[in-house]
């Protein structure tokens, strides 16, 4: 079965970039503010990994990082930055790439972030 991603982005052409670098490997959703990406988690829809974006409209990135780390129920979902806006000091767990980037480098970040928290989930439930 293939993981999930979910990407949050208000900016169209950016999701359509990471969509199509992530849909052959990942089940991609795609939510354009944190809004409507608590939406699909509060559906059930609990991704492997998320890449946000920080500044959008509604519920900002920061406002939807800081929900989901002091979450019980989300605050072991990986996230990725993806953004041109300053560091996120506050979150050291969270992971940050810089406007512009490597797509191959965002995408093997995504892929050992995966892998390690499902390797990490797995020795927990030893």
């Amino acid at each position: 079965m293939k993981n999930t991603l979910l990407i949050v982005d208000d900016d169209e052409v950016m999701v359509l970039l990471l969509r199509k670098l992530f849909e052959k490997k990942y089940i991609v959703f795609t939510a354009s503010d944190g809004v409507e990406a608590m939406c699909y988690l509060s559906k059930g829809i609990i991704p492997d990994l998320i890449i946000s974006d920080l500044l959008m409209e509604n519920i900002t990135g920061y406002e939807f990082i800081k929900h989901l780390l002091t979450s019980i129920l989300y605050k072991d979902i990986p996230i990725v930055v993806v953004s041109s806006s300053s560091e996120l000091k506050e979150f050291p767990s969270v992971t940050v790439v810089h406007k512009p980037f490597d797509p191959i480098s965002l995408r093997n970040l995504v892929d050992t972030t995966i892998l390690n928290s499902i390797t990490k989930t797995l020795s927990c439930n030893n």
